[in-house]
């Protein structure tokens, strides 16, 4: 079952070209659950989801890892 896309909350911007933690809060119900994240970027511009090497225009593709709430 996929849910709707939930908004994270970012932490502060050190510089330009820098990453950015962030934060999202989940009611999850118990079991095997598959998270994915995607970066959008300052111009509204949403990461693609396919994979791609980082070289030579920088790395794409989602995160995604597996949890289980028990």
């Amino acid at each position: 079952m996929e849910g709707p896309p939930l908004k994270a909350r970012l932490a502060p911007v050190p510089g330009l070209d820098t990453w950015r933690q962030w934060v999202a809060e989940w009611d999850a119900a118990p079991g095997s659950h598959t998270l994915r994240c995607r970066a959008t970027d300052g111009t509204g511009h949403t990461q693609p989801g396919h994979r791609a090497p980082p070289f030579p225009d920088g790395a794409t593709g989602w995160r995604s890892v597996v949890v289980t709430v028990a």
